[in-house]
């Protein structure tokens, strides 16, 4: 009994980090956002089936820019005419991690004129995320997170988050959590197919 009197504060601490690490596992969220979800006694969108998508209602042109990590500018007018994935992701998030793949093989797939995907980090503004990138191959636009994209699409609460603008700039689809390659790809191409 002495030893827990003493011990309390470090035992709490352990059983939080192993409830977070148990709730956490299993699910195509991210840690961060189960926590959260049960702490607040919210849900969202991203505890629907992995696969499923939230089908926005009416058709919605957005504006917005931002700046990739190169440096070249990057808005809703210089995406006109082409489908745009913008993916919030973050280095620390596992299902983050998980879409990388899917995201450089359609890059690789499809030419610059078709299709954009613009990543955006929405790691802390000091942490470096170059090296990420470098190891990870990640060969399409990285930018980091601004008030602009916020304003267009969010705030994101959960990620990893994609949402899939059509070559006119509105908003067609939008997935919270790990969403399967060939869902991507059939939407992309179904977009593709529509403006042929």
């Amino acid at each position: 009994m002495e030893f827990l009197k003493r011990n309390w504060s470090t035992l709490l601490l352990i059983g939080a980090i192993a409830a977070y690490l148990g709730l956490s596992m299993g699910t195509d969220r991210c840690p961060l956002c189960v926590v959260t979800d049960f702490a607040t006694g919210g849900t969202s969108d991203s505890t629907a089936p992995r696969k499923s998508a939230q089908v926005m209602g009416e058709l919605e042109q957005v504006t917005w820019q931002a700046k990739t990590i190169d440096g070249l500018e990057i808005n809703s007018d210089s995406c006109k005419g082409k489908v745009t994935l913008i993916v919030y992701w973050a280095t620390w998030c596992a299902p983050c991690r998980e879409e990388i793949p899917t995201l450089v093989a359609l890059r690789n797939d499809f030419s610059k004129d078709e299709i954009e995907i613009i990543g955006v980090s929405v790691d802390e503004a000091y942490k470096s995320i170059e090296h990420f990138i470098t190891t990870n191959k990640i060969n399409y636009d990285i930018a980091r997170n601004n008030e602009s994209l916020d304003q267009a699409f969010g705030p994101i609460r959960y990620i990893p988050t994609i949402v899939i603008l059509d070559q006119e700039g509105k908003v067609h689809q939008r997935h919270t959590g790990v969403v399967g390659p060939n869902v991507i790809r059939g939407q992309v191409q179904l977009l593709l197919e529509k403006k042929a």
